[in-house]
C-alpha cells in the first residue's frame, strides 16, 4: 500500500512539474516573439506609431461636402385630413381664414430636397412649389413623424424672415444651422409643449433633438417631412412630403456633374 501511494504521489508530482515547465516555456517563447529581435516576430508598435488599417486618405477639412441627400415630393393627399375634419376648440392660430379646397380639387405640388454635408453642420434645403401662390403661404416647416402622422416641429422656416417672401419666385433655399433646429425646441405654452421639437426617445419627451445630426438621424428613420400652410389649409396644411433617401450614386454623379 506504501509503494502504491509513493507511486501516485511521484507520478502527480511529474504532472505538476511538467504543467510548470510549459507555462514557463510559453512565457518565455511571448517574450521572445514579441521582441522583435528575431526575423519572422512582429514587434508592438506604441500606441501612438500604429499604421492605419482602413487607410481612406483622412482629410479633416472636407467635412463641408455633401455627402447625403433626402428629397420629397409634396402633395395634398399625404395630408393627414381635410380642414373640415380640424378638431373642436383647435387654437384659433391654426385654423385657415380663408375657403378651404378638399384634397382632391386641389392641384398644389412641390418637390424639394435636404442635403446634409458630412461633418453634419448644415443642411442644405431647396424646395420648389407648383400652383400655389407664394402670398397665400402663412407657415412653412420641417416636421417629424410618420406618413400621416401630426408631428411636432423640427424646423420653422418662418422663425428667421417671412416665409412667404422666401418663396416669392417659387423656390424655397434656405441653410438650415444647429441654432435653427434649436430654436424648433421652444415652444410656448400647451400648444408649444405639443408642437415644438423632435423627441429623441419617445420615453422621454423632454429630450429633444436640437442638431443638424439629429435631423438627418430623424430622416434615415423615413420619419422627416415638409409641410406648407396656407391661409386656405392651415391646420393640417396645402401640401405634405416625406423625405426619402436619394440613392448614392445618384448623389455622386450629379455632385461630379455641378
Amino acid at each position: 500500500m506504501r509503494i502504491l501511494t509513493f507511486l501516485l504521489t511521484t507520478i502527480k508530482g511529474l504532472f505538476t512539474l511538467l504543467g510548470a515547465l510549459v507555462v514557463a516555456g510559453a512565457g518565455i517563447f511571448f517574450l521572445l516573439g514579441s521582441s522583435g529581435d528575431e526575423e519572422g516576430h512582429v514587434a508592438l508598435a506604441p500606441k501612438g506609431e500604429i499604421e492605419p488599417v482602413f487607410d481612406i486618405g483622412l482629410d479633416p477639412l472636407a467635412g463641408g461636402e455633401v455627402d447625403v441627400v433626402y428629397q420629397a415630393w409634396l402633395s395634398p393627399q399625404q395630408e393627414a385630413e381635410e380642414e373640415s375634419d380640424v378638431p373642436a376648440g383647435a387654437p384659433a392660430v391654426f385654423l385657415s381664414t380663408e375657403p378651404s379646397t378638399p384634397r382632391e380639387e386641389r392641384e398644389s405640388r412641390g418637390h424639394g430636397t435636404v442635403a446634409f454635408n458630412r461633418e453634419r453642420s448644415r443642411a442644405y434645403v431647396h424646395l420648389e412649389i407648383a400652383n400655389i401662390d407664394p402670398d397665400d403661404i402663412v407657415l412653412a416647416h420641417l416636421h417629424c413623424g410618420k406618413p400621416g402622422q401630426l408631428g411636432p416641429i423640427i424646423v420653422d422656416f418662418g422663425a428667421t424672415g417671412d416665409v412667404a417672401d422666401y418663396f416669392a419666385d417659387g423656390v424655397l433655399s434656405y441653410e438650415i444651422t444647429n441654432e435653427d433646429v434649436a430654436a424648433g425646441t421652444h415652444g410656448h405654452g400647451i400648444v408649444g409643449a405639443f408642437t415644438a421639437g423632435c423627441p429623441i426617445l419617445l420615453v422621454n419627451p423632454a429630450d429633444r433633438h436640437r442638431t443638424i445630426a439629429g435631423m438627418e438621424l430623424i430622416a434615415s428613420q423615413g420619419e422627416l417631412y415638409f409641410n406648407i400652410h396656407t391661409a386656405q389649409q392651415t391646420f393640417y396644411g396645402d401640401i405634405r412630403g416625406q423625405l426619402e433617401a436619394v440613392p448614392a450614386d445618384v448623389v455622386d454623379a450629379v455632385l461630379a456633374a455641378g
